[in-house]
């Protein structure tokens, strides 16, 4: 019997974590945290349903937290396997999940030393000492070529688009004389983003795992490139602020290569910009490393030894670094991590620049439910962290054209080139709205089969 079950990212965009199991073989596809909702974030607490000691694989889509942040909590569950994934991806797990767990501890501090915890003491759900250790089972394999694991399992990574290193996973199960493949299409890319490279088609399949973060819309018909320039012009007339909630992975790197090139093109005067994150630092280092991975064609400019580097931009890695900017006064560019507004650095500065009519804070991509950047989105004017509550006066622009997500249109693009349908597929990474309008549009539009699966369900193929 082969067993497909949905532990994560079920009606939800967060927590992704896929188990396949065939005969005495199981493999975990992406090991994802729950993020957002309380009742989301509850649930990184609780026992997986699996015995961590019985997964020798794992293979991973790409590094979002949402996909390999639960990695050092599965750790101490007492997983000991191996994490396989693209090289680009295994360069930066490392990174992102010491940074990960070092929030995880400061929130911890925070809430003994306050005593704002209802639990004595406060624990933080994995540490630093938990992400090292974790990282060292990881594995980087080729993309476009098979990889066995078992003689019953195999698979095959192909480039997606989204972030450096991002893959969709072909899986091929053997049970006796009976093959199946399952296509986990991962967080599929644009067409025709800056910096990274179009998401490449599905490989025909048995069954497919298809995301639907935007499962309801279409983005927006704008030019980031000219929403960018507008908000810098704008800060200078104001000598304000421009304040950048990014993720580390992707979305930094992309801001500051429109930046860049704007400069280039005279488009805006130059700027500071300062990019805030010790994790964007690495990363950074990292995607210049990675070129074929993304856009040749604007992989350098001018005479820097990559686009991401310039004059005019300063990386932050210190406490110290980071304290000095909210000294600063504008205009300038500030990015910094996370995306959401959930937790990081990023908070210092929002404190700082959110009560002066003068500053922006731009949102550039996804805001899951029950995130500071879903209320900042939602024109919510006081918001609550450091266990208390704080005014907006700074304008809140959403600035479209930036998503790492194909919409519901480029998602049927994507779709286009399997030309026999999937036995099934199912939608999963997304909120039930987008989730259940990608299913629609898949059985209409495709005459797919697709089943949207709740968390924990189990299905045989």
């Amino acid at each position: 019997m082969i067993a497909l079950s949905f532990h994560g990212a079920a009606q939800t965009v967060t927590g992704s974590k896929y188990l396949v199991r065939v005969a005495g073989d199981s493999v975990l596809i992406d090991c994802g945290l729950f993020q957002g909702l309380k009742e989301l974030r509850l649930r990184n607490w609780d026992s997986p349903p699996f015995d961590a000691h019985k997964i020798p694989w794992i293979v991973l889509t790409h590094c979002h937290i949402d996909h390999i942040g639960y990695l050092p909590r599965l750790f101490r569950r007492g997983f000991r396997g191996e994490i396989l994934c693209s090289e680009p991806t295994a360069r930066m797990i490392e990174i992102l999940l010491l940074d990960a767990a070092h929030l995880q501890e400061e929130d911890a501090y925070y809430l003994n030393k306050e005593g704002k915890s209802r639990h004595k003491p406060a624990l933080p759900l994995f540490t630093q000492d938990d992400a090292r250790a974790v990282s060292r089972l990881v594995k980087p394999v080729p993309f476009a070529q098979d990889i066995p694991l078992t003689p019953r399992l195999s698979f095959r990574l192909r480039p997606v688009g989204h972030i450096l290193g991002a893959c969709s996973v072909l899986l091929t199960i053997r049970d006796g004389s009976q093959k199946k493949t399952i296509y986990f299409g991962g967080d599929i890319g644009r067409y025709n983003a800056p910096l990274v490279r179009d998401p490449e088609s599905p490989l025909a399949t048995d069954y497919l795992v298809l995301e639907s973060t935007y499962g309801d819309r279409v983005h927006e018909a704008t030019d980031p490139y000219e929403s960018i320039a507008a908000l810098v012009h704008k800060i200078v007339e104001n000598r304000g602020v421009l304040l950048i909630p990014a993720f580390a992975v992707g979305r930094t790197q992309q801001l500051v290569l429109i930046l860049r090139e704007l400069e280039e093109q005279g488009r805006i005067p130059r700027l500071p910009v300062h990019v805030d994150s010790p994790m964007a630092v690495n990363v950074t280092d990292i995607y210049c490393q990675f070129e074929d991975w993304h856009r040749i064609e604007v992989a350098r400019l001018g005479d820097a030894d990559c686009a991401l580097h310039a004059k005019n931009v300063t990386y932050h890695r210190s406490r110290e670094e980071s304290m000095a900017i909210n000294k600063l006064e504008g205009p300038r560019v500030i990015i910094s991590s996370g995306g959401m507004l959930t937790g990081g650095r990023v908070l210092h500065h929002l404190m700082q620049r959110m009560d002066d009519a003068r500053n922006i804070i731009a949102l550039v991509g996804f805001q899951a439910a029950g995130t500071r950047g879903r209320d900042l989105l939602d024109g919510k004017k006081l918001l609550r962290f450091h266990g208390e509550m704080h005014t907006v006066r700074a304008e809140v622009v959403d600035v479209g054209g930036l998503s790492g997500h194909a919409d519901y249109t480029e998602l049927m693009r994507w779709l286009g080139a399997l030309e026999k349908a999937p036995a099934t597929t199912f939608i999963t990474h997304g909120e039930p709205g987008p989730a259940a309008a990608m299913a629609a549009r898949v059985q209409e539009e495709r005459g797919f089969k697709a089943i949207i699966p709740y968390l924990g369900d189990e299905f045989e193929l």
